[in-house]
């Protein structure tokens, strides 16, 4: 049976895009949302292993969602994807439990790694003990006098590990951090998954000099003095002051500069050109690698909205297979021959192609042609 993945974004044409790239995937199946409200409801009605969510969305935006979700659904773990992501960001959203933070423009692969590495976690999560606090179980191994290995596994993916010698506890190690800091880390945490095993000589060389009582009521002293912030409470400030930075930035002039629609208008106008110099066009379009078309000339009003999304996925496979290839170069332009047309698509840049349909009676030869003498003044509109 499918793990389920509910994916929250905003943008129709990537969800199409996402969707279209996992529609074989054999693991897992999508179920989509435009806002965190929606989410919520899906949410509601239908288990979901996994939610992955955009954070700059209407109605319920997704550091909501995500609140709302520890309150409701605190079992189904998420990854935040945002295309406004910073340092202290990403570190608060890991100390709420997200699992990972994945930057846009996505990369497909990536965010398939990325669902999959949760989905591994996930469906592991009650391995070895869990229900206990980490304080209580330490105790208990100081009083079995226990020489033993402790994995110490965080819901959100970080581990660290503790060394016991006959139920004295000698070292600790998480990240780049031992001793006692990374065993007052550890006590930390909420929501840790523990497993033990044997530890076999050679012992780890003691870096810890302190009794284990004592680390503990420090680190309970640590937890009561600290000024606790939610995470995701920093996480909005954090939100919120790029977007007032973003504001800032903006220039402020007597007369507006010029639009994006005015640039696009540009490109239309390219398309245009074109297709004038071309037999049998129906459809031309410039769409970036996340199946989003920014400009258009449909003369035949031939329906390219699955195109889109669909071919980035297809430029993608094919840019990777030929990049496997050695001695065979760069790959330039893909050809798809269906029943009554040709599609040729070809890159204008690394973030952008320039697809073209044209009917059996046109002339391959002539599309192929005016497509790289134009290249060019694409490249330069972009």
């Amino acid at each position: 049976m499918k793990q389920q993945v509910l994916i929250v974004d905003d943008e129709p044409e990537l969800l199409l895009s996402i969707s279209s790239g996992f529609e074989k995937n054999a693991r897992f199946q999508l179920t989509t949302a435009h806002n965190g409200r929606e989410a919520l409801d899906i949410l509601s009605r239908t288990p979901m292993d996994l939610v992955v969510t955009d954070l700059r969305m209407p109605v319920m935006d997704g550091v909501e969602l995500l609140a709302a979700m520890t309150e409701s659904f605190p079992k189904v773990p998420n990854i935040v994807v945002t295309a406004f992501g910073t340092p202290v960001m990403e570190q608060q959203l890991k100390k709420a439990g997200t699992m990972e933070v994945l930057e846009k423009p996505l990369d497909i692969d990536a965010l398939e790694q990325a669902i999959n590495r949760a989905l591994d976690l996930h469906e592991h999560r009650n391995d070895g003990l869990a229900g206990i606090s980490l304080a209580n179980f330490l105790q208990i191994v100081a009083m079995e006098q226990k020489t033993a290995a402790l994995k110490v596994a965080h819901l959100n993916g970080k581990t660290g590990h503790l060394f016991f010698a006959e139920g004295k506890l000698i070292d600790a190690r998480y990240d780049n951090i031992i001793g006692e800091e990374a065993v007052f880390e550890m006590l930390s945490w909420n929501n840790v998954r523990l497993s033990m095993t044997k530890l076999s000589p050679p012992l780890p060389e003691p870096k810890i000099k302190s009794e284990l009582m004592a680390l503990l009521l420090e680190a309970a002293h640590r937890k009561d003095t600290a000024i606790e912030e939610k995470p995701l409470d920093l996480v909005k400030q954090e939100f919120i002051r790029i977007q007032q930075q973003q504001k800032k930035k903006q220039p402020q002039q007597k007369t507006p500069p010029p639009t994006g629609e005015k640039k696009m208008a540009g490109i239309k106008d390219l398309l245009k050109e074109m297709a004038g110099e071309m037999d049998g066009v129906l459809a031309i379009q410039v769409t970036g690698m996340d199946g989003i078309t920014i400009a258009l000339h449909n003369p035949t009003g031939t329906d390219v909205e699955a195109f889109s999304a669909k071919f980035a996925m297809v430029m993608k496979l094919v840019e990777k297979s030929v990049d496997s290839l050695k001695g065979m170069g760069d790959f330039e332009e893909n050809l798809v021959q269906s029943q009554n047309a040709w599609i040729l698509t070809r890159f204008i840049t690394p973030q952008y192609y320039v697809g073209i349909a044209v009917s059996r009676d046109g002339t391959l030869g002539n599309v192929r042609l005016v497509a790289q003498r134009y290249l060019d003044q694409l490249r330069k509109s972009l």
